[in-house]
């Protein structure tokens, strides 16, 4: 598995920031010409697309880069079309210039230096030697068993993403199975009724408040992704064998009946993709499975009798229209998880259903 490590740029001179920022914007005007081009006419990575573009400052090498990093632009943002059935603008590149062994050596420092980047300039023969120092987040990768510091990089104007490679490790054997349900107002709730993240809303609240674009909304943004880390932290990760999740997708799109405008403005800072990929992460670093179950009327069936009806389901409660039995919704939703997990691991400890869905 690999994982990403952010390194700070403050210590490149004010000279060399200048020229990693003209080397960003000739390389972010090459993945754009490209993707307009091939949004146009079909290419491949071949001189003849490859001479498409022809007033740069890049070198052939870098050309080539950003020839290949707009195909991988193009491909996916037209698979993901086509898998949600939409019609897509022409994509806009705005971000990182990722960079291969060609253009990055990475070593180890001298003196108050950790690490010395030696990366590939605009001009043929010119390399940038950038001084930084380890994090903590990359101490803490590199000091695993058999890791190894990618030749690589991808390239930003204040920092530098390095990417740390280590051996696969054996899913634990031994542990605990829960269900967790991934919530708007509360972030996680397990099928042992532990609640995680109930501030949550306060901080997706804060976000709704302040204006689109502005600092203070850059603020609640930094806020909710640090939260998100602690509550994902605090998971009993130690006693953990097998995670189970809704395989949640597109609940910010369409226009169903309890899809109002009212649901979509609440949903709209929840970023249920960004958890369900940091748990992915987390589960992987911690021997943990994670398995993925269908999340279809997981807040509306009964664990008590097994009746599935909508009005079950009555805002953050849940009431049964045939027992009688009540509980936190949330909970609910993490009960019928679990069955699920256990019934596709074919487990024979699940709490089975009276009547499956």
């Amino acid at each position: 598995m690999r994982r990403a490590c952010k390194i700070t740029l403050k210590f490149a001179t004010a000279k060399k920031r200048r020229h990693i920022r003209a080397l960003l914007q000739a390389y972010r005007a090459a993945v754009n010409f490209y993707i307009r081009s091939l949004w146009n006419i079909p290419g491949g990575l071949d001189r003849t697309t490859l001479s498409r573009l022809r007033r740069t400052r890049l070198s052939e090498r870098y050309k080539s880069q950003a020839l290949k990093q707009a195909i991988n632009i193009v491909v996916s943002t037209r698979k993901a079309a086509k898998k949600l059935g939409k019609t897509v603008a022409l994509p806009r590149f705005h971000g990182a210039a990722v960079l291969d062994s060609k253009f990055v050596r990475i070593e180890e420092g001298k003196k108050s230096f950790d690490l010395i980047i030696r990366l590939s300039g605009l001009h043929k023969g010119h390399r940038l030697i950038i001084p930084t120092k380890r994090t903590a987040v990359l101490n803490k990768w590199m000091n695993k068993p058999g890791a190894k510091l990618i030749q690589g990089c991808a390239l930003k104007e204040n920092e530098i993403i390095l990417w740390v490679e280590l051996p696969d490790e054996p899913i634990r054997e031994h542990g605990e199975i829960i269900g967790i349900d991934i919530g708007v107002n509360k972030l996680l709730m397990d099928s042992k009724g532990n609640q995680y993240g109930g501030s949550f809303k306060k901080i997706r609240d804060k976000i709704i408040r302040r204006v689109p674009g502005s600092k203070g909304r850059k603020r609640a943004y930094a806020e909710r992704r640090n939260y998100i880390e602690q509550v994902l932290n605090s998971l009993p990760w130690d006693r953990l064998k097998v995670i189970g999740v809704e395989n949640l997708k597109n609940l910010k799109r369409g226009k169903k009946k309890n899809r109002g405008k009212r649901f979509r403005r609440a949903v709209a800072p929840w970023i249920y993709r960004y958890v369900l990929r940091r748990l992915e992460d987390k589960a992987q670093e911690n021997r943990v499975h994670l398995v993925f179950v269908s999340p279809a009327y997981t807040s509306q069936i009964c664990p008590k009798c097994g009746k599935a009806d909508e009005n079950n389901r009555r805002g953050e409660n849940f009431l049964c229209s045939r027992c009688g039995h009540t509980a936190d919704a949330d909970y609910i939703g993490a009960q019928n998880i679990l069955d699920r997990t256990v019934r596709l691991l074919g487990s024979v400890e699940s709490p089975r259903l009276k009547k499956a869905i």
